[in-house]
């Protein structure tokens, strides 16, 4: 009965192969890290399917915004830090379906009413439809190219709010030296103490 009978139509097994199948998968070796994996090709996988290297390219060109910092580099560089650090707050891959999404949704029904109901009136989806343009004609360029044009193209975005009142009137950026590391580090440790006991 409804999406429930894609189940009940496979053929039951007998009751003593799933015990042998799950003794036989709680036997298998540990996957290897993703360092090693990525060099060598993945065993029994559909080849339609992408990598989970290749599916985080994918949501973190969808929400630049969640994309993970790189890791620090020793090399020593001519700007200062503030600058640096700054420059690597911009994204650099930008995703053309994502930036259509969001303009197909602005100009939607749902996206009018979280315009009324947000901000008390209907606003403009152009920006929107401007970044989907910008995404589209980014195909012409080069990688590298791409890249520097992508977080040119935020920079301008933030010049642009810049004269408009928002949050840094009263907080200022955090620098690197303000960055959080192991925000939760004490939670952890309590959880493990109250698992041991």
């Amino acid at each position: 009965m409804g999406w429930w009978s894609s189940n009940s139509s496979a053929p039951a097994a007998p009751p003593s192969q799933p015990q042998a199948q799950s003794i036989s998968q709680q036997q298998l070796p540990p996957t290897p890290s993703t360092s090693m994996s990525s060099s060598a090709p993945a065993q029994n996988s559909n080849p339609e399917s992408k990598t989970p290297a290749g599916q985080d390219d994918d949501f973190h060109a969808a929400f630049p915004h969640l994309t993970p910092d790189p890791p620090p580099s020793t090399s020593t560089s001519t700007t200062s830090m503030p600058e640096a650090f700054l420059a690597d707050q911009y994204p650099t891959n930008m995703s053309c379906t994502a930036a259509f999404d969001a303009a197909f949704y602005c100009a939607s029904l749902g996206g009018h009413f979280n315009d009324i109901y947000r901000y008390g009136e209907l606003r403009s989806c152009s920006e929107h439809w401007r970044d989907w343009r910008f995404c589209m004609g980014l195909s012409i360029y080069s990688k590298e190219t791409q890249r520097e044009k992508i977080r040119q193209h935020y920079i301008e975005k933030e010049e642009a709010l810049k004269g408009k009142p928002n949050s840094e009137d009263i907080w200022e950026r955090r620098t690197e030296r303000d960055r959080i590391v192991d925000a939760f580090s004490k939670a952890e440790e309590e959880a493990r103490r109250v698992e041991k006991a």
